[in-house]
């Protein structure tokens, strides 16, 4: 007899049903059957040519923002991030390229000077990190 064990299960965020929101929140985590999945991964080209969105609230698990991931959003100014657990491989390539020339990333207090290093060339030259 076998079985799995999953011990700490998690998703990835693909893209947001309301293409009309002006405000996407990706969540902490989500429960499906019973089980609660930790949502770490925002993928690839996730939000990518969305005009709407202009705020986007990444939960406290989200240690990951995939290639592009918001390339094109031409209206997006704010990203709340929640974890305090990315490192310098946590954002992709042109994440934020295509975004607007004042979009301000809020980013937990004690992790302002690392992130600002993670953020800093993955594609809007002109981001603020607070």
């Amino acid at each position: 007899m076998w079985g799995i064990q999953v011990l700490h299960p998690t998703v990835e965020y693909l893209a947001t049903t309301n293409k009309k929101a002006s405000t996407i929140k990706v969540p902490d985590s989500v429960t499906v059957d019973g089980v609660t999945y930790k949502v770490t991964v925002v993928v690839d080209k996730a939000l990518a040519g969305n005009k709407k969105v202009k705020k986007v609230v990444l939960g406290v698990n989200v240690t990951s923002i995939g290639k592009n991931a918001f390339v094109k959003c031409k209206n997006l100014k704010k990203i709340e991030v929640k974890s305090s657990q990315w490192n310098k491989k946590s954002v992709g390539k042109n994440a934020f390229k295509g975004t607007s020339k004042k979009l301000v990333v809020k980013v937990p207090k004690k992790m302002a000077s690392a992130y600002k290093k993670y953020i800093k060339g993955k594609g809007n030259k002109t981001v603020r990190v607070k």
